[in-house]
């Protein structure tokens, strides 16, 4: 058994390159004996022979005016055939890798009636301008269908098919083909098809796909191409391809399956033409050619194909290559009906019946589906802004009333000096780089308020996040204060039933005395550095010492977890909670308000987090442009999927040196204002060390929303998963309850950022009475 099982085998594996019949007519007395010998040669050979139902099909295509009873037919089909015995009439046709001989008609005939049925969609007199036609097609996944359909639809004389890759069991999903083929190159297995549909039509195989090297035998032997189908998975030759196409004016015809997707490049009408209508003219192809894995191909879909008008499925399936599923999605149905679409665009090109380029849709979704709701009147009522923040005539009655008991025993720092001060405040960070202040100066005081409407956020769980940046902007003001000779008193929270009142400054006569007023100089260098690079172990004495900076204001302290395999442990509960955020509805908007998606929106603006200061490799960003789409996460939540979201996270923490958690006694704005100056003076002090600081906050927000408020705006999955990681949280940081949880943050060595995030201008933000 196992002996002639082997021997099968092998004999499988001579024929796995062979792709094209044989042809005996009998009629010709050197096949009448090839024929023989293979018949002696191969007993087990199976026999199809139906050539007088044929005949019988070709009769009545010959003579549609008659209605021909059987026996009629019969007669009709053998005068037809004249004195030539029905043997040897047609072709015998052998198919070596199946062992099967069939006889056919002979290929005039056989083409008339295998295409009877096309007329008159397809004239005969096109059909005739078609058989003259050459089309290569590059990529057997979705150009299966496509070849096949050609094939059958008799778009064309010539097939040249080149793919480098054989067929999977994945492949079966999509690909029309028999089990017995795996393994197989797909460039064969779409030859036999099309054999075994039309052996007459030409089928020219290059197994090792398009390459540089055979381009032009590929574009030109025995007659140029006069369409190129273009199904590649590879970016460099899907880019080259169309430089040689342009080259020798052949048009190029590219179908996406996802939302049948169809680019249409007329340059043999447009010889000066765009490549990809110009989407591609700033790629590197010497950079595209080292493409290998889905992470590094991922972001020049963003160029080539679009992904920005892929489909909501295809988008969130782009978050979980490599996470949950291994590639691109594709479905049988959408490449069955590219492979139609295609057959119809690339005939009407061939026929000079469609002169047009450009790139189309046809989403059956969007064409045959549910209607969408109308967004009614009351539904955009529900969008009206309310503005939680001070008027600046609020703002000028509150200061009038609090100068009221100004005695004289105070400094009147000049205009300029202010100027100088709150430009130094407002350096400090801010959730999201939201900034949310006002500062106005009025007889002798400067007063801080809280611009609540700036930070609405899922974040700013009572608006803990915006008292922190508050609480470091005002330690800026001091240090830049003592810096400059000036020592201002801080009055914190003046009006106790309005906590948007944050701070108001006198500015004493005593002389400075602060021991960290040397910092002062670093609040220009300060930065978040979301540098991702090899871990590094930094000195424990250095870290002690940014805990006594820590420590240093008043109820401050610091926990500092700097063993490999908590940090490890901690960037799993940390990457959780960031999905979570990016998978919350309100989280995610808040999300997508906060990057500054390109150079423009960030220079107007000039707050948010600049996308270009967030080390992202092409796909995370790639990753990021898909993430704005709520459709996406929604889908991504209906299918409890989403891990991919956690990947950023994990490596950026996995890479600290140290992973710090400031804290303070009690959860109070005070505690979180005063909170925020021991997170400032330690981020200078760090960075005056060469050390990089990046916050990690989400988590402990998330915990605060979760135990202070109850998991308000989370659901029941969110918050039960929350409790979980909070444990987690607890029990790694090793950490009382009886304590808030103000900041969290890494340290490591990294390179300084090349970019930071911009502030609004002095102008916008400080007033004069």
């Amino acid at each position: 058994m196992k002996g002639k099982l082997e021997e099968l085998i092998q004999q499988s594996k001579s024929t796995s390159t062979i792709a094209s019949p044989s042809f005996y007519r009998l009629s010709n007395a050197a096949d009448k004996q090839k024929l023989e010998a293979l018949l002696n040669e191969n007993p087990s050979m199976t026999v199809f022979d139906e050539i007088q139902c044929q005949l019988e099909e070709l009769v009545k295509c010959l003579n549609p005016k008659i209605k021909f009873g059987k026996a009629e037919l019969t007669e009709a089909a053998k005068k037809h055939m004249g004195a030539t015995p029905i043997e040897e009439y047609g072709v015998w046709v052998y198919y070596p890798w199946s062992y099967r001989l069939i006889h056919i008609l002979d290929e005039k005939e056989f083409v008339d009636v295998r295409t009877s049925r096309n007329q008159n969609k397809i004239t005969k007199e096109e059909r005739d301008i078609l058989a003259r036609k050459k089309i290569g097609v590059i990529g057997l996944s979705v150009g299966q269908s496509v070849s096949v359909t050609l094939a059958m639809e008799r778009v064309c004389s010539e097939l040249r098919l080149a793919d480098f890759d054989v067929l999977e069991l994945t492949n079966l999903n999509r690909i029309r083909t028999g089990l017995y083929n795996l393994g197989l190159p797909k460039v064969y297995s779409v030859a036999r098809e099309i054999a075994e549909i039309d052996p007459f039509i030409k089928v020219v195989c290059y197994p090792q796909g398009l390459l540089e090297s055979n381009m032009d035998e590929f574009f030109t032997k025995d007659g140029k191409l006069d369409l190129l189908i273009e199904e590649s998975d590879g970016f460099d030759i899907k880019i080259l391809c169309r430089y040689k196409a342009r080259e020798l004016q052949v048009p190029v015809l590219m179908e996406a399956s996802d939302r049948c997707m169809v680019d249409v490049e007329r340059f043999d009408l447009e010889p000066d033409r765009g490549i990809l209508h110009g989407l591609v003219e700033h790629l590197d192809i010497a950079k595209l050619k080292t493409l290998k894995t889905n992470e590094e191909k991922i972001p020049y879909m963003l160029d080539v194909l679009g992904i920005e008008t892929a489909s909501v499925r295809l988008k969130a399936s782009m978050i979980e290559i490599e996470e949950t599923i291994n590639t691109w999605p594709q479905l049988a149905s959408a490449v069955t009906m590219g492979g139609g679409v295609t057959t119809d665009v690339a005939r009407r090109i061939l026929l000079n019946q469609y002169k047009g380029s450009g790139r189309f849709h046809i989403d059956i979704e969007e064409l045959i589906g549910d209607k969408k709701e109308e967004t009614t009147k009351e539904d955009i009522s529900k969008d009206k802004v309310i503005s939680y923040s001070h008027t600046e005539k609020e703002m000028r009655e509150i200061a009038k009333r609090l100068n009221e008991n100004n005695s004289e025993d105070y400094l009147k720092p000049s205009n300029e000096e202010i100027q100088k001060l709150v430009d130094a405040a407002i350096k400090a960070p801010t959730g999201g780089n939201a900034q949310p202040w006002k500062w106005l100066y009025s007889n002798g005081s400067l007063f801080l308020f809280y611009d609540k409407d700036r930070s609405l956020s899922l974040l700013d769980f009572d608006n803990l996040a915006s008292y922190i940046g508050l609480g470091a902007a005002t330690e800026n003001l001091i240090l830049e204060a003592n810096a400059m000779g000036l020592n201002p008193v801080v009055f914190s929270f003046p009006v106790k039933d309005d906590l948007r009142v944050i701070a108001q400054f006198k500015f004493s006569k005593e002389p400075v005395k602060n021991d960290y007023a040397y910092l002062a100089s670093e609040i220009k260098h300060r930065a978040t550095n979301r540098t991702i690079s090899k871990r590094q172990v930094i000195e424990k004495s250095k870290l002690l010492q940014l805990k006594d900076v820590a420590c240093s204001v008043k109820g401050a302290d610091m926990i500092i977890i700097d063993e490999e395999d908590k940090i490890t442990q901690l960037a799993e509960v940390i990457s959780k909670v960031e999905r979570i955020r990016l998978m919350n509805k309100r989280g995610h908007k808040d999300f997508v308000s906060e990057i500054r998606w390109n150079d423009k929106e960030n220079e107007e603006k000039r707050d948010g987090v600049d996308l270009n200061t967030v080390d992202l490799t092409g796909a995370e960003k790639a990753g990021f442009i898909v993430a704005k789409n709520w459709e996406v996460i929604n889908a991504l939540k209906k299918w409890k999927k989403g891990s991919g979201f956690e990947k950023l996270s994990k490596k950026t923490v996995t890479s600290s040196s140290a992973l710090c958690l400031i804290t303070m006694p009690a959860y109070s704005p005070s505690d979180y204002f005063t909170g925020g100056r021991a997170v400032e003076r330690t981020w200078l002090a760090a960075n005056k060390m060469g050390v990089s600081f990046q916050p990690q906050s989400p988590a402990t927000f998330f915990f605060a929303r979760l135990t202070h408020g109850k998991g308000v705006e989370l659901d029941t999955e969110e918050q039960n998963e929350l409790h979980v990681l909070r444990e987690r949280f607890l029990s790694i940081m090793n950490l009382k309850t009886n304590v808030s949880e103000i900041f969290l943050f890494r340290l490591c060595i990294a390179n300084e950022p090349k970019v930071k995030s911009l502030r609004r201008d002095l102008t916008d933000v400080l007033i004069y009475e």
